[in-house]
């Protein structure tokens, strides 16, 4: 027990004696320690400065005695893979596309009336089929062959080249949408005059508004002169 307590002593009197020894150093240098800090910082920098200033000399030096530089590894040359250059798209022919674009209006055309064709009707589901299948396929089929053998004859086909074909299909949708918007414009009239017969049972009306006025007639019978006797000789 004495001998920690010894111990705890000895340990307070070194700490008391350090923190004298700073105090007293704190008091003697007053306010000049600031002027010290900036003074060891300034050394530092000369000293550090000096060290590459001397190093910077010595490789100068040793560069103009003819000491070999540094070899340098040199730097493999990149590859560059040669890359196709992508084929642009193909396209139609200036008349081929004058006529896909007719009919692309004509169905956008038709399918702004879809709410005048009659309930799940076959027109307007093949005009559907048309924006969205029936034309890209039949285009998509003729921008697949070879170039060189669009305008070469198919025997498979009587003789006819692929441009040909494209056309005869083409033609082939173009009429059965201008068959579809006949139909409709049939449809509506065909409305328009059933409203008419309607609106002449509704309201008891005739066909020419008015009937044609007959003349009068007598309500009693004309006499008839009695004929004249017949004389006989």
């Amino acid at each position: 027990m004495w001998l920690l307590l010894v111990l705890i002593l000895l340990i307070a009197v070194v700490i008391a004696t350090l923190g004298s020894l700073f105090a007293g150093l704190f008091w003697l240098l007053g306010s000049t320690w600031p002027w010290l800090l900036i003074a060891a910082g300034a050394w530092l920098f000369w000293h550090q400065d000096g060290r590459h200033n001397r190093r910077r000399q010595a490789r100068a030096t040793w560069i103009a005695r003819g000491a070999p530089a540094p070899k340098q590894q040199p730097t493999p040359p990149k590859k560059t893979a040669s890359v196709a250059q992508p084929l642009g798209p193909r396209e139609l022919p200036i008349d081929l596309q004058v006529k896909v674009e007719q009919i692309r209006r004509k169905v956008d055309v038709l399918l702004g009336y879809a709410d005048r064709f009659p309930p799940f009707s076959q027109d307007l589901y093949l005009v559907r089929q048309t924006a969205s299948e029936y034309l890209p396929r039949t285009v998509n089929a003729f921008l697949s062959m070879p170039a060189d053998s669009m305008d070469t004859p198919m025997p498979a086909n009587g003789g006819r080249t692929a441009r040909q074909e494209l056309v005869a299909q083409l033609d082939l949708l173009d009429k059965k949408l201008d068959d579809i918007a006949q139909d409709l414009q049939r449809q509506d009239a065909d409305r328009l005059v059933a409203n008419r017969r309607f609106l002449e049972q509704r309201f008891g009306t005739s066909d020419t508004g008015t009937d044609e006025a007959t003349p009068p007639t007598d309500a009693t019978p004309s006499k008839e002169e009695p004929a004249p006797a017949s004389t006989t000789a």
